[in-house]
Protein backbone atom coordinates (compact mmCIF):
# COMPACT_ATOMS: atom_id res chain seq x y z
CA UNK A 1 0.00 0.00 0.00
CA UNK A 2 1.55 3.10 -1.08
CA UNK A 3 1.84 5.99 1.63
CA UNK A 4 -1.04 8.15 0.09
CA UNK A 5 -3.46 5.54 0.45
CA UNK A 6 -4.46 5.95 3.84
CA UNK A 7 -4.89 9.60 3.36
CA UNK A 8 -6.59 9.75 0.41
CA UNK A 9 -8.56 6.56 0.97
CA UNK A 10 -10.57 8.80 3.44
CA UNK A 11 -11.15 11.75 1.11
CA UNK A 12 -12.24 9.11 -1.62
CA UNK A 13 -15.08 7.97 1.59
CA UNK A 14 -15.81 11.38 2.62
CA UNK A 15 -16.88 12.23 -1.01
CA UNK A 16 -19.16 9.57 -0.74
CA UNK A 17 -20.37 9.95 2.91
CA UNK A 18 -23.96 11.82 1.54
CA UNK A 19 -24.36 8.77 -1.42
CA UNK A 20 -27.14 6.11 -1.56
CA UNK A 21 -24.35 3.77 -2.93
CA UNK A 22 -27.36 1.69 -4.64
CA UNK A 23 -27.11 -2.06 -4.98
CA UNK A 24 -24.13 -2.38 -7.82
CA UNK A 25 -21.06 -0.77 -8.39
CA UNK A 26 -18.14 -1.05 -11.02
CA UNK A 27 -14.86 -0.52 -10.45
CA UNK A 28 -12.90 1.17 -12.74
CA UNK A 29 -8.76 0.53 -13.25
CA UNK A 30 -9.23 -2.10 -9.98
CA UNK A 31 -7.95 -5.45 -10.19
CA UNK A 32 -8.83 -6.84 -7.11
CA UNK A 33 -10.32 -5.47 -3.55
CA UNK A 34 -8.56 -2.85 -1.25
CA UNK A 35 -9.01 -0.58 1.47
CA UNK A 36 -11.99 1.45 -0.22
CA UNK A 37 -13.62 -1.33 -2.12
CA UNK A 38 -13.96 -2.75 1.18
CA UNK A 39 -15.31 -0.15 2.84
CA UNK A 40 -18.56 -0.04 0.36
CA UNK A 41 -20.79 -2.51 1.32
CA UNK A 42 -23.09 -2.87 -2.39
CA UNK A 43 -23.86 -6.46 -2.70
CA UNK A 44 -23.34 -6.74 -6.90
CA UNK A 45 -19.33 -5.71 -7.53
CA UNK A 46 -17.88 -5.85 -10.46
CA UNK A 47 -14.23 -5.09 -11.27
CA UNK A 48 -12.82 -4.14 -14.29
CA UNK A 49 -9.17 -3.52 -15.63
CA UNK A 50 -6.57 -4.13 -18.02
CA UNK A 51 -4.89 -6.77 -16.24
CA UNK A 52 -8.03 -8.62 -15.84
CA UNK A 53 -8.46 -8.38 -19.67
CA UNK A 54 -11.97 -6.90 -19.39
CA UNK A 55 -11.07 -2.99 -19.72
CA UNK A 56 -9.39 -0.97 -21.95
CA UNK A 57 -9.98 3.03 -20.85
CA UNK A 58 -8.89 3.37 -24.46
CA UNK A 59 -10.71 1.04 -25.82
CA UNK A 60 -14.51 1.30 -27.26
CA UNK A 61 -15.58 -0.06 -23.94
CA UNK A 62 -19.16 -1.62 -22.42
CA UNK A 63 -19.45 -2.95 -18.98
CA UNK A 64 -21.71 -5.63 -17.73
CA UNK A 65 -25.05 -3.74 -16.94
CA UNK A 66 -26.06 -0.29 -15.48
CA UNK A 67 -24.55 0.30 -12.00
CA UNK A 68 -26.08 2.79 -9.12
CA UNK A 69 -22.21 3.46 -8.33
CA UNK A 70 -18.80 3.53 -10.51
CA UNK A 71 -15.69 4.21 -8.84
CA UNK A 72 -12.75 5.20 -10.98
CA UNK A 73 -9.72 6.00 -9.01
CA UNK A 74 -5.79 6.97 -10.13
CA UNK A 75 -7.18 5.97 -13.60
CA UNK A 76 -9.08 8.67 -15.56
CA UNK A 77 -5.55 10.51 -16.60
CA UNK A 78 -4.21 7.81 -19.29
CA UNK A 79 -7.56 8.48 -21.16
CA UNK A 80 -6.60 10.32 -24.65
CA UNK A 81 -10.39 11.19 -24.96
CA UNK A 82 -11.38 12.21 -21.30
CA UNK A 83 -15.01 13.67 -22.70
CA UNK A 84 -15.64 10.05 -24.39
CA UNK A 85 -14.29 8.83 -21.17
CA UNK A 86 -16.60 10.82 -18.97
CA UNK A 87 -19.83 9.92 -21.14
CA UNK A 88 -19.13 6.46 -21.33
CA UNK A 89 -19.13 6.44 -17.18
CA UNK A 90 -22.59 8.49 -17.58
CA UNK A 91 -24.19 5.97 -20.40
CA UNK A 92 -23.40 3.06 -17.60
CA UNK A 93 -24.98 4.78 -14.34
CA UNK A 94 -28.98 3.76 -13.70
CA UNK A 95 -30.68 7.40 -13.19
CA UNK A 96 -29.88 8.92 -9.63
CA UNK A 97 -26.69 6.71 -9.61
CA UNK A 98 -23.02 8.38 -8.91
CA UNK A 99 -19.57 7.87 -9.97
CA UNK A 100 -16.22 8.61 -8.18
CA UNK A 101 -13.69 9.80 -10.56
CA UNK A 102 -10.23 11.49 -9.62
CA UNK A 103 -7.70 13.00 -11.66
CA UNK A 104 -4.18 14.33 -10.20
CA UNK A 105 -1.06 16.60 -10.77
CA UNK A 106 2.31 16.26 -9.55
CA UNK A 107 5.27 14.07 -9.30
CA UNK A 108 5.61 10.48 -10.10
CA UNK A 109 8.32 8.29 -8.56
CA UNK A 110 8.99 6.54 -11.69
CA UNK A 111 10.67 9.64 -13.25
CA UNK A 112 13.62 11.69 -12.19
CA UNK A 113 12.69 14.96 -13.49
CA UNK A 114 9.66 16.67 -11.37
CA UNK A 115 6.38 17.42 -13.55
CA UNK A 116 3.26 19.32 -12.61
CA UNK A 117 1.35 17.37 -15.53
CA UNK A 118 2.23 14.84 -18.18
CA UNK A 119 4.57 15.69 -20.69
CA UNK A 120 7.28 18.09 -19.78
CA UNK A 121 10.85 19.04 -22.03
CA UNK A 122 9.84 16.02 -24.58
CA UNK A 123 9.53 13.57 -21.69
CA UNK A 124 6.45 11.75 -21.37
CA UNK A 125 5.20 10.63 -17.74
CA UNK A 126 3.94 6.76 -18.38
CA UNK A 127 2.84 4.12 -16.12
CA UNK A 128 2.82 0.42 -15.35
CA UNK A 129 4.42 0.28 -19.01
CA UNK A 130 6.75 1.98 -21.14
CA UNK A 131 3.49 2.86 -23.63
CA UNK A 132 0.94 3.15 -21.32
CA UNK A 133 0.76 7.04 -21.29
CA UNK A 134 -1.13 10.06 -19.01
CA UNK A 135 -2.49 12.25 -20.75
CA UNK A 136 -5.72 14.34 -18.64
CA UNK A 137 -7.23 16.33 -16.06
CA UNK A 138 -9.72 17.86 -14.53
CA UNK A 139 -9.46 21.16 -14.62
CA UNK A 140 -11.55 24.33 -14.10
CA UNK A 141 -11.60 27.88 -11.82
CA UNK A 142 -12.44 25.87 -8.34
CA UNK A 143 -9.45 23.65 -8.93
CA UNK A 144 -7.61 26.77 -10.06
CA UNK A 145 -8.37 29.08 -6.96
CA UNK A 146 -8.37 26.33 -4.18
CA UNK A 147 -6.57 26.96 -0.93
CA UNK A 148 -5.37 23.43 -1.79
CA UNK A 149 -3.70 23.97 -5.33
CA UNK A 150 -2.19 27.25 -3.80
CA UNK A 151 -0.43 25.37 -1.85
CA UNK A 152 0.44 22.21 -3.84
CA UNK A 153 2.51 25.60 -6.69
CA UNK A 154 3.80 26.94 -3.86
CA UNK A 155 5.37 23.88 -2.73
CA UNK A 156 6.66 23.07 -6.06
CA UNK A 157 7.50 26.96 -6.54
CA UNK A 158 9.37 26.31 -3.20
CA UNK A 159 12.46 24.09 -4.80
CA UNK A 160 14.77 25.73 -7.22
CA UNK A 161 15.70 21.96 -8.89
CA UNK A 162 11.89 21.81 -9.90
CA UNK A 163 12.90 24.72 -12.36
CA UNK A 164 9.41 25.87 -12.48
CA UNK A 165 9.93 29.29 -10.45
CA UNK A 166 9.05 32.18 -12.91
CA UNK A 167 5.67 30.48 -14.45
CA UNK A 168 2.20 30.44 -13.95
CA UNK A 169 0.62 27.38 -12.98
CA UNK A 170 -2.24 27.56 -15.44
CA UNK A 171 0.02 28.22 -18.45
CA UNK A 172 1.90 25.01 -17.06
CA UNK A 173 -1.06 23.31 -16.50
CA UNK A 174 -1.88 23.59 -20.68
CA UNK A 175 1.43 22.86 -21.52
CA UNK A 176 2.12 19.82 -19.94
CA UNK A 177 -1.59 18.18 -20.60
CA UNK A 178 -2.47 17.28 -23.31
CA UNK A 179 -6.48 16.76 -22.50
CA UNK A 180 -8.14 19.21 -20.21
CA UNK A 181 -11.73 18.59 -19.26
CA UNK A 182 -14.38 20.21 -17.09
CA UNK A 183 -17.92 18.86 -16.49
CA UNK A 184 -20.27 19.57 -13.51
CA UNK A 185 -20.02 18.02 -10.55
CA UNK A 186 -21.91 17.38 -7.38
CA UNK A 187 -18.83 17.67 -5.68
CA UNK A 188 -15.47 18.74 -6.09
CA UNK A 189 -12.52 18.07 -3.43
CA UNK A 190 -8.66 19.15 -3.73
CA UNK A 191 -6.01 17.30 -1.78
CA UNK A 192 -2.75 18.56 -1.87
CA UNK A 193 -0.08 15.92 0.00
CA UNK A 194 3.99 15.73 0.43
CA UNK A 195 5.74 19.49 0.01
CA UNK A 196 8.87 17.34 -0.48
CA UNK A 197 7.35 15.78 -3.78
CA UNK A 198 4.17 17.62 -4.35
CA UNK A 199 0.94 16.05 -5.26
CA UNK A 200 -2.65 16.90 -5.74
CA UNK A 201 -5.31 14.82 -6.08
CA UNK A 202 -8.80 16.35 -7.63
CA UNK A 203 -11.75 14.33 -6.47
CA UNK A 204 -15.06 14.90 -8.37
CA UNK A 205 -18.46 12.76 -7.37
CA UNK A 206 -20.86 13.12 -10.67
CA UNK A 207 -24.50 12.23 -10.90
CA UNK A 208 -26.51 10.47 -13.30
CA UNK A 209 -30.17 12.52 -13.52
CA UNK A 210 -30.89 12.20 -17.03
CA UNK A 211 -34.07 10.79 -17.33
Amino acid sequence: MGKSDPLIFSEYRSALSSVHLGKSVAFLGFSQENDLTKSLNVPVRHFYDLSLGNWNINDDWFLKQQYDLIVCTRCAYFSKDPKKFISKVMNHLNHGGHSLIDWGLGDHWRFKNYKVGWVRDGEHEYAYSPDNFLYSCFWNDEVAYANETKLFWDAIKSKKEFAYNNENLEDVVKKEIPHLIDYPTKITKIKFLWPESPQLYIITLIKNEVY
